[in-house]
């Protein structure tokens, strides 16, 4: 994939966008342990990429702005940052994987993409802390239906309840996601196309 400069430019400023956004708002859910913060983050980063790759219709792009997040992800300063980081990576690798396969940018492919990419986080807990840092499932599971307990008001021993009402509700935050990048990466492009077409038309005359 070679990019111009403009669109290593486009790239590299949307991902700093949602890098700050996980250093700030991120390092905010981090410490306070916020209920389905993790799914906000991602549902606005997703949003990012996906603007971006309206702007920059490139396959790879998607990916290469997750990992620019990533890295900027290890500046901050405290806590574990490695997971996050990870989460990042997959995010875009799954949302890369949708739009790469679906070929010319549409609007399902971008709430499919959301959908999956904001989907992920409930799975993240359970894969990366579980497995690879070793907390072990049955434990993040308790934490994660803890929190969901807590969040939508319901019994601990409604399992089934929490996990499915959680489960819809990063769906549809992602589904959202998806939609509102479509939109306003469609108006950003008509917006830039405008000058050009008054230009021609002024010309014409």
């Amino acid at each position: 994939m070679r990019l111009t400069l403009k669109e290593l430019t486009v790239i590299g400023a949307l991902g700093a966008l949602w890098g700050s956004a996980e250093l700030s708002v991120g390092s905010f859910v981090h410490v306070w342990h916020l209920p389905m913060g993790g799914a906000v983050l991602a549902a606005f980063g997703v949003t990012v990429a996906l603007i971006a790759r309206l702007i920059v219709p490139r396959p790879g792009s998607t990916l290469m702005l997750a990992v620019i997040t990533a890295l900027l992800k290890a500046l901050s300063v405290g806590g574990v940052v490695l997971s996050p980081m990870i989460a990042i990576v997959i995010e875009g690798a799954i949302a890369e994987t949708v739009l790469t396969l679906s070929g010319r940018p549409q609007r399902r492919s971008f709430i499919l993409a959301g959908t999956l990419t904001v989907g992920w986080t409930m799975v993240h807990p359970l894969v990366v802390q579980g497995l690879i840092f070793g907390a072990g499932i049955l434990t993040t599971y308790r934490w994660l239906l803890s929190d969901g307990a807590a969040l939508l008001h319901l019994p601990v021993s409604a399992v089934v309840a929490v996990l499915v009402v959680l489960l819809l509700l990063h769906l549809v935050l992602g589904a959202a996601a998806g939609l509102i990048a479509w939109q306003t990466g469609c108006a950003v492009l008509a917006r830039r196309a405008l000058p050009e077409a008054v230009e021609v038309e002024s010309h014409g005359l």
